[in-house]
């Protein structure tokens, strides 16, 4: 009789065991998202030589910003937009896009406790990330020191905020959708802005 129990409580063990590898393996975390961001927009055409990227944002590289931790950064969300966006299609001048915030930075949120927070999934961490930058354009005219200079300025801005329960992979995504909405924020106030300062410069 001891050995027949023993056996059922072997077996209760095994079904228990198997349950929670099951469980496991089922509750796996998501793999973090691939580090890619592009523009699909058609290219902005501009009537100059030559299209220049003048990064003059100094990252901290400390807490509380973390855009240092992650392959995709406002900046190079920026550098990325004037590879794909712009050309140049004409015979003098420069257009220069300047970053001058390409900041992420992290903020520790109060979380409840008692039992109320014990049984509840709180938001702990807000990221807000800001790309601010000034595409400038300068054509020589036909005097010597003559210039003409159009402009066009865009912030852009947004925020994410994360759950206390979520996992690398998932503050790793939610950092890689708060770049989604900077890339299309940026990319979409600077187009228009091009359109209503730039006219004169645009080739269609």
């Amino acid at each position: 009789m001891i050995w027949r129990v023993s056996m059922r409580g072997v077996a209760a063990a095994m079904l228990v065991a198997s349950a929670a590898l099951l469980g496991a393996c089922a509750n796996e975390p998501a793999p973090a998202p691939k580090a890619d961001i592009g523009f699909v927009g058609k290219p902005v055409k501009l009537s100059v030589s030559s299209v220049a990227v003048d990064d003059r944002y100094n990252p901290p590289g400390r807490a509380p910003n973390v855009e240092q931790l992650h392959a995709v950064t406002p900046a190079g969300i920026a550098h990325r937009w004037a590879d794909t966006r712009l050309v140049a299609v004409g015979q003098r001048g420069i257009a220069t896009l300047t970053i001058l915030d390409g900041s992420v930075v992290e903020t520790k949120l109060p979380v409840k406790g008692g039992v109320e927070g014990f049984f509840g999934d709180q938001v702990d961490t807000k990221l807000t990330a800001t790309l601010k930058a000034k595409l400038s354009v300068a054509i020589q005219g036909d005097q010597p020191g003559n210039y003409a200079n159009y402009s066009a300025n865009v912030v852009a801005t947004g925020e994410k905020t994360i759950l206390q329960s979520a996992n690398l992979n998932d503050r790793d995504r939610a950092y890689f959708e708060l770049m989604n909405i900077i890339a299309q924020k940026f990319d979409t106030a600077l187009t228009a802005e091009i359109n209503r300062t730039m006219s004169p410069v645009l080739v269609p």
